[in-house]
């Protein structure tokens, strides 16, 4: 049995992700398997749509079947999304298991490099990092300039460590290394990430989302596949975390803060009196970053303090047993479901995760709970048949 699997947000899924899936079919599996990311995005924003409309959009553009990504670690760095991801494909008893993503780099062998040299963080580069930093320079430009400089003088032919495909492409290259079993397959990114024109073929998700809550609209809805296009028609792009990420951090004290996922060195105390002083969540994330803390970490420890995610729970799930929540599966399909059983625990819905004694699982189904009550709207809670 072959697998291939894709790890994805599709916030939303646009053209360039149909593209993604279309080489993933090309590649001949017997499942094509979506690992998508819970309610709330990497960045700790919540998604444009919930997790389940989202899974259905992943089903109509080719899935076989779609399971949750872990939602605290779906709201972590690229090394633990990455890894997340990673240790589900690992686990499943099949023959072959392939991981396909995207990249700027399109070729592996640079990719590979680049993991090779992070993952065994010789000590000049180690060096060289610090010393950007204490300059002054933020952890992300401090580590691809470190590591530029390293390669270039060492002769080794690497990724750009700028480019944001590539380094989660690197970390997905890391996890493999480290869980074994996996092969990967990259597939090469087109167009800029970060950019705000819109390419109908190869759009950047972020430019998707901040033109459909402008003028830009419909250039935006240009670039979905109809059936995402029909779900997105009346979106607004409301802020509904706001109030709540406020008044959360309001009855929380440093100490309970200090235990929260991803806070060190004292940043407690700075959030805390902060919040005091913001009229929303954007301008305290603005207020309380800093170069060693960027806004996408400061919005992740936010993310983390409202599902209450503490330390301990996060660092104990990296190698707990795997669990498989699917979303969604085909009708014809439904054979899949035995295959996460024989990988780990199989849960199909919100109350089964709730009572399921896991952790993780527990925290996957408080972020639904957290959509629903942010959005005001009407969820599904349990696996789609499509």
């Amino acid at each position: 049995m072959k697998i291939v699997a894709i790890t994805a947000e599709f916030n939303p899924l646009h053209n360039g992700h149909l593209r993604l899936l279309q080489k993933a079919k090309a590649l001949s599996p017997d499942i094509l398997l979506v690992i998508l990311n819970g309610d709330l995005t990497q960045r700790g924003e919540l998604a444009l749509q919930d997790k389940y409309t989202r899974a259905k959009h992943a089903m109509l553009a080719g899935a076989d079947a779609v399971i949750e990504l872990p939602q605290m670690y779906g709201v972590a760095c690229a090394e633990r999304f990455a890894d997340a991801a990673v240790k589900l494909v690992a686990a499943l008893p099949a023959e072959e298991k392939i991981l396909a993503f995207g990249s700027e780099e399109g070729e592996l062998v640079p990719l590979e490099n680049a993991a090779n040299v992070l993952s065994e963080e010789p000590e000049e580069l180690s060096l060289n990092l610090r010393e950007l930093m204490d300059m002054g320079f933020s952890y992300p430009a401090a580590r691809a300039q470190a590591f530029a400089a390293y390669t270039q003088e060492k002769g080794i032919a690497v990724a750009d460590l700028t480019k944001p495909n590539n380094i989660l492409a690197i970390e997905y290259l890391r996890a493999i290394k480290k869980r074994g079993g996996v092969t990967p397959h990259t597939v090469k990114r087109s167009g800029d990430y970060h950019g705000d024109k819109i390419d109908s073929a190869e759009p950047s998700a972020s430019a998707l989302r901040a033109a459909l809550c402008s003028e830009r609209k419909e250039e935006a809805l240009a670039a979905l596949p109809a059936f995402v296009k029909e779900d997105l028609k009346d979106y607004e792009g409301k802020n509904y975390l706001s109030p709540l990420l406020l008044y959360r951090l309001s009855e929380m004290t440093a100490a309970e803060l200090r235990d929260v996922a991803d806070v060190s060195e004292g940043i407690e105390n700075r959030i805390l009196r902060l919040a005091k002083e913001c009229a929303d969540a954007e301008a305290l994330v603005k207020a309380v970053s800093t170069k060693r803390y960027t806004e996408s970490r400061v919005r992740r420890i936010l993310a983390n303090a409202l599902l209450r995610v503490d330390q301990d729970t996060f660092e104990c799930g990296i190698d707990a047993a795997p669990y498989y929540k699917v979303l969604a599966v085909k009708k014809q399909r439904t054979d899949i479901l035995s295959l996460f059983s024989r990988a780990g625990t199989l849960l199909t819905g919100e109350q089964e995760a709730k009572e399921s004694g896991i952790p993780s699982a527990v925290i996957d189904a408080k972020a639904h709970d957290l959509y629903r009550v942010a959005t005001a709207a009407e969820l599904e809670d349990g696996m789609i048949l499509l």
